[in-house]
Formats: structure tokens, C-alpha cells, sequence
């Protein structure tokens, strides 16, 4: 007997295992459900077309008004009276169906779990057609049509058939190549010759080639599907999810994160989560990471208008990178994406290790680096401190691009103050964007991240963000602040503080418009969307926490100065934003803000002029720097 074969033996019995596995989740009620490839959400379905007034059509008016009172009561009751399901969730054999429980999708605020209530036959070469069972289920009399039902849909619904097609054969292929390999790993136990070694090398490369090309298959055409039916199903309430149990198993997908504070758990882990990660974690704060550690599991509540939607997020590791920095590189040199989200400052500090990591790696694909941070050209400031020579040996920098992309993005999510008891859990918007530079990634393609927008220019969406959702919020916060208010929607509540927002995002307009050819209407209504976001009671926006790290905010390149100085230099209006500048710099000795005592500090011992170079980064010859000063001079009386 050789003992050494057994090792194989059961790896190839764990292969055949998961492969099959693969194969027959959700092929009879409940049975792995949760191994789904997508779920179709239909509990919202016609709750945004529904239209009670007088100018809606005939149909949804009727049906609007046999059953207003209980999408009042509860939203899910929309579907029901529609005749459909609360979800439809893809199998490779089938798919099944069912409803939400303990409720409905919108306004909860307890995770919901998937109650199966039937499957359809196991079929071979199955491909889930959402048009077709919905449009099966519903009432006599209603069509996909009277729901305004994308056509874009469909497309996506050919490539579900094309693709479920493709991997029900690569599947079977390799599970009769793994089933072989089995057999011949259990005569290798016994057999001393070479003959079986080679026949189960041989099975187990088709069977690793097969399902190789089926979980490719799956993980990007499905990743596509699920992002158009998101795109183009919001507007009458579908959405969808990827199936993260099925994707990530056989295609081993890992992206590393710095930073677990409440954006990275909240937004960018939750994200990776979904597009089938394991998310590895890395931070310094000791009780955070142990509690990660210890935790297999939290949620992320959205917060919207139409309610909460609340996410599981599990199949992620933590490590301490401050007494760990060992694991820390060995994870980033085999993992497919780094993210951070730890603010500018702590960017040098985390780059060492990322540099070291990158030049260890071996892998054939480059790394994908993203820096998710407040800033502009954050990841051009982190690839800037990994290619220093501290971090990346000097003979090997020009190979760098060989093991690693750098691509700049924009984020944009609110994340509201945290309940004191929350642990893990965080609770942030529902509405997000992230888009990033997809330049970098013109030879290899970039990862498949489905909440991610890819565009060839970044510096319009990076602009428009900042100098309209950031200046609004943080001119709302030191106004509010000023005035004693205690939330962002307090301060928006004020006639004159809500005006003041106004005209600071007029003149911000002004320049995003002249700049980057975005039109003047479609400016004026993004605008609106970010002030009404802002303002959302639901989200308990303390000003406080908004307006904190006034430095920051006041640096060269942000919010207000950022803006400021381009608009000074044309001429052009800037009264609001200078407003907003002096209550930033009045914003002092405010509790548990270290940069706001330190503001304090300088004003009380710099001179004005040293004080608008050295905290706004303008200097003397600049237009806006000579509108600076008076400001200062004036907080620096109030202050005394």
C-alpha cells in the first residue's frame, strides 16, 4: 500500500464531492438553496410603476387602487396581488421559487430567509428564463408589458442560456473526468507502477480545465447578467443577487482589504461579498480584528426611502497586519484584488507591505490595486509609496506592472452614526456608486466586481462627487454645527442653512459644467438626488461626525478649496463657497476630533497668511489666497 497516495485520493473524493454538489444544489425544494448561481428579486415588482393619481393608466390604477391599503401595510403584498413570487433563484438543473420570510424585502429590519414553495423538474441543459415564469405566473389580463418590463432583460436572458448550456456540459466533462481520477487515485493506493499515476494526472487536468472554463464562465456572464437586470430592472423594483456560495467555491476568488472600519465592512467588503470574494481583512486596531476573528458573521442595513434591505456577510478572515505582517503579504501575493479604505493619511503606512507583497507575488495576472478613499488620485498616491525604493527594490520597479494595477476610484455612500451596540453590524444608505479607471486593466480586464462602474476617464466622476456631494454635506455640517443643530436633515430643515447649501453647490455646478461638458440640466438633477440624500431623516447624520478632520477638508485639493481656487482663477463667483470655508475654520476644539483642536491650536499661534499656506496650500500670488485671509483674521478674533 502507498500511503503517500492517499493524500490525493482525498482530495480528488472532495473535488467529485463539491463538483456534484455544484451540479444538484436547489434541485428539489430547499435542498442548498443557498448555492444558488442568481436570485431574481421580485417582492417590489410593480410597487414603482404603481401609479393611484389621475394621469396613471388604466391598469396599474386599478390594480393601484384594489390594493393600496396593503402595500401601505406591507410592500411585499405587491407581488402577491401581481400573482408572482417574492424571489426566482438559478440553478444549473432548475430554479426554484418562493417567498420572503419573516416579511417582505422593503421596510424590514430583520434578514430575511428564503422559503422555497416549489422548484421546477430538473432538466438537463437547463436555462433559467425569468421573462417566461413571471410572465406564467402572473394574473390573467396582466402582461410584463403593463409593468414596463426592460427588453434589455432579455438580452441578458440569452446569455444565461448560452452560458447555463456551456457549463452543464463543461460540469458534467468534469466530474466524469474527477469521477475517473477518483478510481484511479484508489488503484494508485494499492498499484506500484507508473501507468496509474499518469492516467490520473492526465483526468485530473481535464477535470481542473473543465470546471476551470465552467466556474469562468459562471463568475463573469453571470456577474453581467446580474448587473443589467440591476441596471435596468430598478425603475419597476427587480433587482438581483449573485449566488456568492456557488461562485466563490469553485473559483477560489480573494481580495485582501485594508481598513474594517465602517466603509470597508459596510461598503467595499459588502460588495466583494456579493461579487463571490473571500475578503481577507487587515488592520491594526487589536479589538476590531478579534472581534472579526471571532464573528463569522454581520450584516449591512441599507438605508432608503423605500425602507431597509439587510445583507449577510460571511466567508471573510481577518488578520492583525501590525503583529502578523507575514500573512498579510502571503495573502496579497496570491489574492486577485487589494482594496483600502483608511483614509489618505494611513495610505504611506500600509504600502510597505503591499509593496512587499507585490514582489513577491508569481502569479500570471497582475494584482488589481484600488484605493477607496476620499481623495483624488488616491491609488496614484498609494502605488507612489509602494514604488519608493523603501518598499520596492529599485531593480525590480520596472516590472512592477507585471505583478500589479494601480486604477484610481471615486466612492460615493453615506455612512451614518453607528448604534452604540451595533458590533459588526453597520448600517449605511442604500444608494452607492463606485467607479473606477478601467484603463489600467486594458491587457488582462479588470476584476468582475459588479458594483463597480468602469469608464476610461475618471476626473469627471471624481470631481462631480466630491465638489457636490462632499461640499454639500460637510457646508450642511458646519452651518448646523454653528447653528446648534444635531443631524444633517435638522440643519437641510433650516430655510437659510438649506439656501446656503444651494448656492455653494450653484457655483460648484458652475464649474463642473464649464469643465467636464456635463450638461446644465443633468447637473441640476444630480444636485437634487445629493441634497435629498443628505437629507434623509433615517440616516441620523450627526454634523459632528461630518464635519470632523476640518484640515482635511480645508487642504489644497478638497471640497471647498479644491473648487474655490479653479472657480477664482476664471473669475467666477465663489461668495457661497467662501461662507462655507470660514464656518470650516470655525469649527474648533470639537470632541473626539484631534484635527479640529490642532485647527485651534494654529490659529491662536500662525499669523493669517502662514495660515492659508500652510493649511489650504495656496500661495500668496494665487487669486483666491488674498480672499482667504480676511476670513482667517475673522475666526481668529471670534476665537479669542
Amino acid at each position: 500500500m502507498r500511503l503517500t497516495a492517499l493524500f490525493p485520493l482525498l482530495c480528488t473524493l472532495v473535488a467529485f464531492i463539491l463538483t456534484l454538489l455544484c451540479i444538484f444544489a436547489g434541485s428539489k425544494g430547499g435542498y442548498i438553496e443557498q448555492a444558488d448561481i442568481f436570485t431574481l428579486n421580485t417582492s417590489m415588482l410593480g410597487h414603482t410603476t404603481l401609479d393611484t393619481t389621475e394621469n396613471s393608466s388604466s391598469l396599474l390604477d386599478s390594480i393601484g387602487n384594489s390594493i393600496k391599503g396593503e402595500v401601505n401595510d406591507l410592500i411585499g403584498d405587491v407581488a402577491k396581488a401581481l400573482n408572482i413570487h417574492d424571489f426566482y433563484s438559478a440553478h444549473l438543473l432548475n430554479y426554484c421559487e418562493g417567498y420572503f420570510t419573516p416579511g417582505p424585502v422593503a421596510n424590514k429590519t430583520v434578514d430575511p430567509d428564503k422559503n422555497v414553495t416549489q422548484c421546477s423538474n430538473r432538466t438537463a441543459l437547463f436555462h433559467f428564463d425569468p421573462t417566461a415564469a413571471i410572465q406564467k405566473e402572473l394574473k390573467p389580463g396582466i402582461s410584463l408589458a403593463d409593468l414596463e418590463w426592460p427588453s434589455t432583460i432579455q438580452d441578458a436572458v440569452h446569455a444565461v442560456e448560452v452560458a447555463s448550456k456551456a457549463m452543464f456540459v463543461l460540469y458534467c466533462v468534469g466530474v466524469a473526468a474527477t469521477g475517473l481520477a477518483l478510481l484511479g487515485a484508489f488503484v494508485g493506493v494499492f498499484s506500484d507502477g507508473r501507468a496509474a499515476p499518469l492516467a490520473n494526472n492526465a483526468l485530473a487536468s481535464l477535470a481542473l480545465l473543465s470546471i476551470g472554463i465552467a466556474s469562468a464562465i459562471v463568475t463573469v456572464i453571470m456577474s453581467k447578467v446580474v448587473h443589467e437586470i440591476n441596471k435596468h430592472g430598478d425603475d419597476i423594483g427587480i433587482s438581483a443577487a449573485k449566488g456568492t456560495t456557488f461562485l466563490a467555491a469553485p473559483m477560489g476568488l480573494k481580495a485582501v482589504h485594508f481598513g474594517g472600519g465602517n466603509i470597508g465592512r459596510g461598503f467595499v467588503a459588502e460588495k466583494l461579498h456579493l461579487a463571490g470574494y473571500e475578503v481577507v481583512f487587515a488592520d491594526v486596531m487589536d479589538s476590531l480584528i478579534e472581534q472579526l476573528q471571532k464573528t463569522k458573521e454581520y450584516t449591512v442595513t441599507e438605508i432608503g426611502g423605500e425602507g431597509e434591505k439587510v445583507n449577510k456577510i460571511n466567508n471573510y478572515r481577518a488578520i492583525n497586519s501590525k503583529t502578523h505582517e507575514g500573512n498579510v503579504i502571503d495573502e496579497i501575493s496570491t489574492a486577485d484584488l487589494v482594496t483600502c479604505a483608511v483614509g489618505p493619511n494611513i495610505l504611506k503606512f500600509i504600502a510597505p507591505v503591499i509593496g512587499k507583497a507585490i514582489d513577491k507575488r508569481t502569479a500570471s495576472k497582475p494584482i488589481a490595486v484600488i484605493a477607496c478613499e476620499n481623495a483624488i488620485g488616491a491609488t496614484d498616491t498609494l502605488a507612489g509609496f509602494i514604488k519608493d525604493s523603501k518598499n520596492t527594490p529599485p531593480d525590480r520597479l520596472s516590472s512592477i506592472n507585471d505583478r500589479a494595477s494601480f486604477a484610481n476610484s471615486a466612492i460615493d455612500r453615506i455612512v451614518p452614526g453607528q448604534d452604540p451596540n451595533a458590533g459588526l453590524n453597520v448600517k449605511i444608505e442604500s444608494f452607492y456608486e463606485w467607479v473606477v479607471d478601467k484603463t489600467p486593466f486594458a491587457k488582462e480586464g479588470h476584476p468582475e466586481v459588479s458594483a463597480i462602474k468602469w469608464v476610461d476617464d475618471l476626473n469627471p466622476y471624481i470631481e462631480r462627487k466630491l465638489f457636490t456631494v462632499n461640499t454639500g454635506h460637510a457646508t450642511a455640517a458646519y452651518y448646523g454645527h454653528a447653528r446648534g443643530k444635531r443631524t444633517i436633515h435638522d440643519a437641510l430643515q433650516d430655510s437659510e442653512i438649506n439656501k446656503i447649501v444651494y448656492d455653494c453647490l450653484s457655483e460648484t455646478s458652475h464649474l463642473i459644467v464649464k469643465k467636464h461638458g456635463i450638461s446644465t440640466e443633468e447637473q441640476k438633477a444630480y444636485v437634487e438626488k445629493i441634497v435629498k440624500r443628505i437629507s434623509n431623516p433615517y440616516l441620523e447624520d450627526v454634523v459632528e461626525r461630518v464635519g470632523r478632520a476640518p484640515l482635511r477638508k480645508l487642504s489644497r485639493k478638497e471640497r471647498f478649496i479644491g473648487p474655490a481656487s479653479q472657480l477664482a482663477e476664471s473669475g467666477d463667483k465663489i461668495d457661497a463657497l467662501l461662507g462655507a470655508i470660514e464656518q470650516a475654520f470655525a469649527f474648533l476644539d470639537v470632541k473626539d476630533d484631534e484635527e479640529s483642536a490642532e485647527l485651534s491650536k494654529i490659529l491662536k499661534s500662525t499669523e493669517a497668511k502662514e495660515v492659508v499656506t500652510k493649511v489650504c496650500g495656496l500661495e500668496e500670488s494665487h487669486p483666491l489666497f488674498k480672499q482667504i485671509v480676511p476670513i482667517v483674521e475673522r475666526v481668529q478674533k471670534n476665537a479669542k
